[in-house]
């Protein structure tokens, strides 16, 4: 008999991730939210294996829905970031990244890419002082 639960699709479904099969594992989420609707993490997850497919735009709803479901999780509102900064919303890539540093002032990633954003947008003084930043951390 086989025993269903939505860890297992969830780790599952980062497996396929890791390895490249984005689609794959966007099915395994898939199947972990129908079983755990609010699992923040499978909806993130969704969202940067769309990222990873090039769907910035469509990676942003499963991006808002696990920030709804947890409004203080960092890896949501940086990987929103990221898709907005693909988007070339940078104003908006620039807020959710401020506010993954406000949760986590020691996520590396979150002043790296937030030091790029800066760049894109010209603010060489800011972008620096990301960049160094991120490498101190």
């Amino acid at each position: 008999m086989k025993v269903e639960n939505s860890e297992s699709h969830l780790q599952l479904g980062n497996l396929l991730a890791n390895q490249g099969k984005h689609e794959k594992a966007i099915m395994e989420f898939h199947k972990c939210l129908k079983l755990d609707p609010n699992n923040a993490y499978a909806w993130n997850n969704i969202g940067v294996a769309k990222l990873c497919l090039g769907l910035a735009s469509e990676a942003l709803e499963y991006f808002d829905r696990a920030i709804e479901i947890d409004p203080g999780y960092r890896d949501g509102f940086h990987n929103r970031g990221l898709a907005y900064s693909d988007l070339n919303e940078l104003d908006l890539a620039l807020q959710d990244l401020d506010t993954a540093i406000n949760i986590d002032p020691y996520h590396s990633a979150s002043f790296r890419h937030r030091s790029i954003v800066h760049h894109m947008l010209g603010n060489n003084d800011s972008s620096y002082r990301d960049y160094i930043n991120s490498k101190n951390l």
